[in-house]
């Protein structure tokens, strides 16, 4: 009687179904696990090769940015352009906004401190706003707008331009203002300013000289050199409007400090 030997269990070289070693079986499975498994490490190191090109390569980009930017030549201050004055007071003017503002040509143009220069400028006396600005890649352009004079202000024969917020400077391109000049007490000067401000054109056209007595005491000297007794800066538009009632009278003065009550002195009488 022949017995047939039977494979045990968990025998490796038993065949599976397709006939082939349990043992052939698993060492293939491990093979294809482990191929897969060195394909997945590979992709993972190239994906990060690549993330440290890349990052290498913003970095330099990042880097060149900022040497071009903040230190080389390329994005320097090559001009210094200043506009926005008068065709009269742009020689000497720009010189002096260009000399306040101190940018030095080849300055890297992203170290300018422009808020520094726009301090410098806005010291100088005739200067009402100024802005100064970056026009990349090698340009800074400087807008000015001059206080405007609206009298001449006259102490011990010096006149100089006097606008209306009372700021006293010399004009660029020289004083053209001729009248009104203003003379009298420092402290009255501001009042006196505001009595310019106030007075209508037709009235301030007859204005040549203003006298500050006092805070409450302007008077305006006529070009036929009557004077007028104008008070104070109040009440501006209600003393115009009686001035000119009077004017006809042609007197050597008038006082319309007191609108309600004028009066009139070495009146001539209208002309016939």
């Amino acid at each position: 009687m022949s017995v047939i030997d039977e494979p045990r269990t968990g025998d490796s070289s038993a065949p599976d179904d397709l006939g082939r070693p349990k043992k052939r079986r698993r060492l293939f499975r491990r093979n294809r696990n482990s191929q897969v498994a060195d394909r997945w490490l590979a992709r993972v190191q190239r994906q990060r090769r690549w993330r440290v090109v890349v990052i290498m390569a913003v970095l330099a980009l990042v880097g060149c940015a900022v040497w071009a930017v903040w230190f080389s030549s390329l994005l320097s201050v090559q001009r210094v352009s200043v506009i926005g004055l008068s065709t009269e007071g742009e020689l000497v003017g720009g010189q002096e906004v260009r000399s306040a503002a101190s940018i030095a040509l080849g300055t890297p143009i992203a170290q300018l401190d422009t808020n520094a220069a726009q301090g410098r400028i806005a010291q100088l006396p005739w200067v009402d706003t100024v802005e100064v600005r970056r026009a990349w890649p090698n340009d800074i352009v400087i807008a000015v707008s001059e206080r405007i004079p609206i009298a001449v202000l006259e102490d011990e024969d010096v006149k100089r331009g006097i606008d209306a917020r009372g700021n006293v400077f010399d004009p660029p391109g020289g004083l053209w203002l001729t009248d009104p000049v203003i003379r009298g007490q420092e402290d009255s000067i501001v009042e006196a300013v505001d009595v310019v401000s106030s007075l209508p054109d037709d009235l301030l056209r007859r204005v040549r000289v203003i006298q500050a007595v006092s805070v409450d005491d302007i008077r305006l000297e006529l070009g036929n050199e009557s004077i007028v007794r104008w008070g104070n800066a109040d009440e501006a538009e209600f003393k115009a409007e009686v001035l000119r009632s009077l004017l006809p009278r042609r007197a050597a003065s008038y006082d319309v400090s007191a609108p309600s009550l004028p009066a009139t002195f070495g009146e001539k009488g209208p002309k016939k």
